[in-house]
């Protein structure tokens, strides 16, 4: 018989026993491998720095974003024929696209009308800043039909109404209807139309109907002027001076030289001529009137 040494023999036990010895002490244990790789620290300093990136992302559009809010807010405030002069993205960022394509249809039908040598059809409106007809007037009559067929009309804005007035030394003191501070607005409108007219027509009767929407009409010179984009600072001394003196003085004397005399605000003359038919229709469509009156090609802006 074969000697079996038992030595040559190991115990099932004891050989899983080696197995998983064998095996602990090859592979380490896996907080010691992300230990012994630096992971945890190579992912701490990906977090800290997506952080700051965040953080400057951040700062950075809040800072620049709000240089961006003051440069667009200024951009915006230029008058609106000066901002229809530049690129589309600049008009539609300040919203004024519909203004500048009632102003090209102005210049169209000006320019129209001048080929055919058709005179323009004028509009006198004789009114109180403060007189609650004269706003409504101007407001839903006189502005809107101005935007549609401005390039055919010659409208003149007379802000005096009711108002008396005397002579005291080298000036005259005004006594409104509604009060001095009707007359304030007054001379700040006259003054407004005196300086903006020769420049721009549309300068004029913007600012005029933005004092006319407010709730304050005559102390809303300021912001008015901010809004449509004109200097405040000579409207002011205009209207604290002499010269806004004088023009509040023409404006009585336009109104009381009408014929007939005035005794209703808002008043309207068209071509010189003012009747009771006229007064109701520029009441009622201001913009039909203009439109039926001129002699010239219609305005695409009469049927619009």
């Amino acid at each position: 018989m074969t000697k079996v040494h038992t030595d040559a023999f190991i115990d099932r036990a004891d050989f899983v026993h080696f197995m998983a010895s064998h095996r602990r002490q090859n592979s380490p244990h896996p907080l010691k491998f992300w230990k012994a790789t630096g992971r945890p620290r190579y992912l701490l300093e990906v977090f800290s720095l997506l952080l700051a990136i965040s953080i400057l992302f951040l700062a950075y559009r809040y800072y620049f974003g709000s240089l961006a809010d003051v440069f667009d807010e200024k951009l915006c405030a230029k008058p609106v024929t000066e901002l229809c002069l530049l690129e589309q993205q600049v008009i539609d960022a300040c919203r004024v696209s519909a203004n500048c394509e009632a102003l090209s249809q102005q210049k169209k039908d000006a320019a129209a009308a001048k080929q055919t040598d058709t005179p323009l059809v004028l509009v006198e409106v004789f009114y109180e800043v403060l007189c609650r007809d004269s706003k409504e007037f101007i407001i839903e009559q006189v502005f809107p039909a101005f935007q549609k067929v401005g390039g055919i009309v010659n409208m003149s804005l007379v802000p005096y109404g009711k108002a008396t007035e005397r002579q005291d030394g080298n000036e005259y003191v005004f006594t409104c209807q509604h009060g001095p501070n009707e007359c304030k607005g007054n001379i700040i409108q006259s003054c407004a139309i005196s300086l903006c007219e020769g420049k721009d027509r549309n300068l004029a009767l913007s600012f005029v109907n933005c004092m006319m929407v407010s709730h304050d009409s005559a102390g809303a010179g300021p912001s008015c002027a901010k809004d449509v984009g004109v200097e405040w600072a000579p409207i002011e001394t205009c209207s604290t001076s002499s010269a806004g003196n004088k023009l509040q003085h023409i404006m009585a004397q336009r109104t009381d030289s009408l014929k007939p005399k005035l005794n209703w605000v808002p008043w309207v003359v068209v071509n010189g001529v003012h009747t009771q038919d006229i007064q109701d229709q520029a009441t009622n469509d201001l913009r039909k009137l203009i439109c039926d009156t001129y002699k010239g090609p219609r305005s695409p802006g009469c049927d619009s």
